[in-house]
């Protein structure tokens, strides 16, 4: 039986109102209202008063299916917008790491061509290395934002 089922049983049992029970718990009815109807559950020390009031035991209010219930279906690392939150910082990790390879990669190319060559590095090459790397900048900016608006 779930949780908003039991709630429901055992206010009936003791012949309470949605309104008495909400009084005794110093909530609105609406909120009992919620818990009765499964769209909302009560935090842990509400579920504690809840149970004390209805003279039974946690473990009777909250049946095994219901923890199973939630930790499948309602956990925040369900939601989608935890999912989009950690696809995006995994995404900015990896191109962190590309403007990190590559910046390094510029680095030695100005190694070879200073010290080995002797030669100053072409113009094209410094233009094409800042055009990639002002790209890759921007578009952390931009997950960077969208994370911050999340």
């Amino acid at each position: 039986m779930a949780l908003s089922d039991n709630i429901k049983k055992f206010r009936e049992e003791k012949n309470l109102t949605q309104q008495q029970l909400a009084d005794k718990l110093y909530v609105s009815r609406q909120t009992v209202c919620r818990w009765e109807n499964g769209s909302r559950c009560p935090d842990l020390i509400t579920a504690k008063k809840l149970a004390l009031e209805l003279d039974v035991s946690m473990d009777e209010l909250i049946s095994d299916e219901d923890v199973n219930d939630i930790q499948l279906n309602y956990g925040i690392w369900k939601s989608e917008r935890m999912q989009n939150r950690t696809h995006l910082q995994e995404f900015r990790k990896k191109l962190l790491n590309f403007m990190e390879i590559l910046g390094s990669i510029f680095m030695a190319i100005i190694l070879l061509f200073r010290i080995q060559l002797e030669r100053d590095i072409p113009l094209w090459l410094t233009i094409s290395f800042f055009c990639i790397a002002i790209s890759f900048i921007t578009v952390n900016l931009l997950i960077s934002k969208k994370l911050r608006e999340m």
